[in-house]
């Protein structure tokens, strides 16, 4: 399971950051690029749900009440982490024609660590939410199983992410 994840994470960074080839090409590249993107993430959220269901053991009482708040869960989730996506993109774009500076580092941080900190917000929403419908060790452990597939995407993707040259 965990290979899984770690090629479907890799095969969604890997589209994110592949360089165009020349300029002449980058419109279409882009638009194969996008395309290729979209269904790595269908792929990542389709193997988050089957990992959610193989794990959770849900009754069929809870599920009813579960699998909507969690729809709507990742929506929020999504929105938040799609801007990462952006950050992550500007970098590329701005490391490979060498214009880091000072101020996009500064601002791209400061974007960064409002990103982490929406996303705690989010989840501590959700989490009484989820703990008004499911016992509080199938929610912990629903937040664990979260935890853990963005982490292995997380992981994939900084391992991807050249680091800024000191100035």
């Amino acid at each position: 399971m965990k290979v899984i994840a770690g090629l479907i994470a890799l095969v969604l960074v890997s589209l994110v950051f592949t360089p165009p080839v020349s300029a002449q090409s980058v419109s279409a590249q882009s638009l194969l690029s996008q395309k290729e993107i979209a269904a790595a993430k269908e792929m990542v959220e389709r193997k988050r749900n089957f990992v959610v269901i193989a794990n959770l053991d849900l009754t069929e009482e809870e599920g009813k009440e579960f699998w909507p708040l969690y729809d709507e869960y990742r929506i929020k989730i999504r929105e938040v982490r799609l801007r990462r996506i952006e950050l992550i993109k500007d970098y590329a774009e701005r490391y490979n024609s060498d214009t880091v500076d000072e101020k996009f580092a500064d601002d791209a941080i400061i974007e960064f660590l409002d990103i982490q900190a929406d996303t705690l917000k989010v989840r501590k929403k959700y989490w009484k939410k989820f703990r008004r419908i499911i016992p509080a060790t199938k929610a912990a452990r629903f937040y664990q199983i979260e935890n853990k597939m963005d982490s292995e995407i997380d992981f994939v993707m900084s391992g991807g992410t050249p680091l800024i040259e000191a100035q």
